[in-house]
């Protein structure tokens, strides 16, 4: 893009999604097509665009990970917590090292939004009834803060006052307890795969 002329001023790494079949029920290519989209790709297309934007002093990157990152992982859904965890960790470093070139770098930690993500991994019923719909946000506002703390140049952003909360208590609770917490919450959503007597079925 650089060569070609084209300046890139903005990046928004925002792929993402779940697999909720339970980590042995899902084969290498699944797993290996999450890592890519959700860790190498916001990686590759960060250091493509970052080089031009120092140079001309000027740049936003904006990482859309989740407070999912702060929590621990989630049984059945077990690469998806890491993988944001792994992208709030890339983004606060890049923020460190860009912060003085005039490129803005924020990862934005949302909770539950209302979007169609739950819709794509066909858990929306689940979790609809799982939890009220006081602990959802609109996407609107998650985008907007989003904006404002890159344009700031915040490093971390978690919209919505319930969301900070649940952020700061993961890192407080115990381990084991925050570890049978995540536990019921993975059984709530029945996302832990029945084995019955022969164990889940290995794909290749």
């Amino acid at each position: 893009m650089e060569a070609e002329g084209r300046h890139v001023d903005g990046l928004i790494n925002n792929a993402g999604y779940s697999l909720t079949g339970g980590f042995l029920s899902l084969s290498p290519a699944q797993h290996a097509g999450m890592l890519a989209v959700m860790a190498t790709a916001p990686v590759a297309l960060s250091r493509r665009v970052a080089p031009g934007m120092a140079q001309r002093r000027f740049g936003r990157i904006l990482n859309v990970a989740s407070l999912a990152g702060f929590l621990p992982a989630t049984g059945g859904d077990t690469l998806y917590g890491p993988l944001k965890s792994f992208l709030i960790k890339a983004s606060q470093g890049l923020h460190l090292e860009l912060k003085r070139t005039g490129v803005h770098v924020t990862v934005l930690c949302p909770g539950y939004t209302l979007t169609e993500f739950h819709d794509a991994n066909g858990s929306r019923d689940a979790v609809s009834r799982a939890y009220p719909r006081w602990m959802w946000m609109d996407a609107e506002p998650v985008i907007r803060a989003g904006y404002e703390a890159c344009e700031a140049n915040r490093p971390v952003v978690i919209p919505g006052a319930f969301n900070r909360f649940m952020s700061i208590a993961a890192r407080v609770t115990p381990t084991g307890w925050a570890l049978k917490m995540a536990d019921k919450h993975a059984r709530r959503l029945q996302r832990l795969p029945q084995t019955g007597g022969g164990g889940p079925n290995l794909p290749a």
